[in-house]
């Protein structure tokens, strides 16, 4: 996998709408307007983003992604809409060749393949996947993960 594909792979279903776009490995910000939707909670989740993203490539080949003014709304099954505004920024680092280390800051909506991998993150947090998405560590860090799929759920 390419390095440059592991933001999109990781944040996938926001960026659905603009995944070509999104999938540059650098240049000017996009706009970031249409719908999601996520199937690992173990139901269907809609949502509802606008805003901005870019992804900038660091001389050392590591991957900072920024989402200014990025905003989702999410509804499950209860049918109780989650307004969240989601604009911090992923900083992805490449120790060897099928691990990715991700450094979350501010507030993130990540999407992991875990039951409940539907997390917002607030603060700063860490965790480390493969080139696939699946995870290799979990959250740690002095920051908060939230499971949405909980608030969503029947």
């Amino acid at each position: 996998m390419k390095k440059w594909l592991v933001p999109t792979a990781v944040l996938a279903s926001i960026f659905a709408a603009a995944a070509p776009a999104v999938a540059a490995p650098s240049g000017p910000p996009i706009t970031v307007d249409g719908p999601a939707s996520f199937m690992n909670c173990g139901f269907l989740v809609t949502g509802e983003v606008t805003g901005k993203a870019k992804n900038i490539t660091t001389p050392s080949g590591d991957i900072i992604s920024t989402s200014p003014g990025l905003k989702i709304t999410l509804t499950g099954p209860n049918g109780k809409p989650l307004k969240l505004v989601i604009t911090g920024v992923l900083f992805f680092s490449f120790p060897s060749e099928n691990v990715v280390e991700v450094r979350a800051t501010g507030n993130n909506l990540l999407q992991l393949p875990s039951p409940d991998g539907l997390v917002l993150t607030r603060g700063n947090v860490n965790f480390s996947v493969d080139s696939d998405g699946n995870e290799l560590r979990r959250f740690s860090g002095a920051g908060t993960a939230t499971n949405i799929c909980s608030l969503l759920g029947p």
